[in-house]
């Protein structure tokens, strides 16, 4: 792949060394899957595993998969994987019959990445619970949120997810209780903000965001929150709803018992967490599946979509999100939608539904590690701005979106101060480096030449012009205040 050639490049030259070879684990990684070295996405075949994963009650003709060849699996392997559908393509294929439609090879390569995700939840579910307990004998207030304790209702079997953290809402006064228990586990503090602080195990080896997802050596965080909605980085004027703690429920999940938010804040808080990744431009495969699976579970429970949607009118805003998150997935796997959705899509602002029905199926199933010149990743911003009613703040957010020159994240850091140690991050870290730089390059062309597409179609449709968004929403919201911040 070009990016990968650039990074090896530079790491030879980093190492002194006369030959350029790759050290990134992801780019081992993928050269091991695929002979050719060319990770590019088999588009055809991304596309087929998503209607395979079909959540409409029509049935899916499964056997085009059988059109697709070896190499066409090696080449896609990697955005199974990103996206965490391929133990989803798996459970689906098995349960229809129909694995015979993929290459022995690629069965038995699903097949490793169950047995090994299945010792990964294994090990995960058994520290969730020692941690649960010992939060507990402290004192902490808190729930656990997104991971386990969306099993069964999201995902009707942790092991067709590969967790990779723990994420805990905590109150305030018990943060400082939370973090002791961490640290006496163990963890160590790695990164902060006012919102979330994460926590991690020091590690004999370097890890990266490139780790094999499956392994039981691919160690968790540990997340705590304070709050979800990081309105100072996305600069839309939404209040984060309340979660309040006072009302978790008891859940089971096999054996563990342990605090969670009630359904309808569960919920509000997934619409919450996909539509802040919307507006950072990307977003899992395996949420929009889940959240499907979720609406077509309760799709004829009008007393439980009756409290969401009270929850929903809480907060301005917050109906519309509902709207981008179900109608994604309504777009990418058919997923049926309760009677309450129409009324929050009649809340949708035009622009947003132009979005859903020009961008929401490339924008979603694009492969955001391949090389793509023009790629769609950052075609999101035109729905972001259509959220920020400052003119300034928006002009802010987009020149901040599509130049971002800021200082890279710390992907890799020395396992110690040993010299192999010290290069070996810094290798991975240049590489990284390289990785977003190319990224930005093309997704911020790709959002520059689309550009006076999207004027037109605000124009043809008779919504308002793009640069002025009509940012009161055609709900009856006039009774709710934003809170300055």
């Amino acid at each position: 792949m070009f990016v990968n050639r650039i990074a090896a490049r530079v790491s030879a030259l980093l190492s002194g060394s006369s030959t350029p070879t790759p050290l990134l684990p992801s780019v081992m990684w993928q050269l091991d899957e695929n002979a050719h070295g060319e990770i590019l996405v088999n588009q055809a075949l991304a596309e087929a595993v998503i209607r395979c994963l079909s959540l409409s009650r029509e049935p899916y003709e499964a056997s085009v998969l059988s059109k697709f060849s070896l190499h066409d699996w090696e080449r896609t392997f990697h955005w199974l994987d990103r996206s965490d559908l391929s133990l989803y393509l798996l459970q689906r294929l098995k349960s229809i019959g129909a694995t015979e439609l993929i290459p022995r090879t690629v069965l038995d390569r699903f097949e490793r990445n169950l047995t090994d995700n299945r010792r990964r939840v294994d090990y995960m579910a058994a520290e969730f619970g020692s941690l649960n307990e010992r939060f507990a004998r402290a004192g902490v207030n808190y729930a656990a949120i997104k991971g386990f304790s969306l099993v069964p209702a999201y995902c009707p079997d942790a092991i067709l997810r590969a967790p990779s953290d723990l994420d805990y809402l905590v109150d305030e006064p018990s943060l400082p209780t939370a973090q002791r228990v961490l640290e006496e586990t163990g963890y160590c503090l790695q990164h902060f903000s006012d919102m979330e602080f994460k926590f991690g195990r020091p590690s004999s080896r370097i890890p990266t965001v490139f780790d094999d997802p499956y392994s039981r050596k691919t160690e968790p965080l540990v997340e705590l929150h304070l709050a979800f909605w990081n309105r100072k980085a996305n600069r839309v004027p939404v209040n984060e709803p309340k979660f309040r703690l006072d009302q978790a429920i008891e859940h089971d999940w096999q054996s563990l018992r342990f605090p969670a938010l009630k359904d309808e804040d569960a919920f509000v808080l997934q619409i919450l967490h996909v539509f802040q990744h919307t507006l950072e431009c990307w977003v899992k495969l395996c949420w929009l599946l889940e959240i499907g699976y979720f609406l077509r579970a309760r799709l004829s429970d009008t007393q439980f979509w009756d409290r969401v949607d009270v929850r929903l009118r809480e907060v301005p805003f917050l109906a519309e999100f509902a709207a981008v998150v179900t109608g994604l997935a309504e777009r990418v796997f058919a997923a049926p939608m309760p009677p309450i959705t129409e009324k929050w899509k009649k809340c949708l602002r035009s622009s947003a539904g132009l979005w859903l029905d020009n961008y929401a199926w490339s924008w979603v199933t694009e492969d955001r590690d391949t090389f793509n010149l023009f790629s769609a990743a950052k075609l999101a911003l035109f729905l972001h701005r259509e959220f920020i009613p400052d003119l300034e703040v928006r002009r802010e957010i987009t020149q901040r979106r599509l130049f971002p020159w800021k200082q890279p994240e710390q992907i890799a850091v020395p396992v110690d101060n040993t010299p192999g140690s010290v290069l070996t991050a810094r290798r991975l870290q240049w590489t990284f480096v390289l990785q977003r730089l190319i990224f930005h390059l093309g997704s911020s062309s790709g959002y520059l030449l689309e550009m006076p597409r999207w004027r037109e179609l605000n124009r043809r449709s008779g919504s308002h012009n793009s640069h002025q968004p009509d940012t009161t929403p055609p709900c009856d919201l006039s009774n709710q205040q934003i809170t300055p911040h």
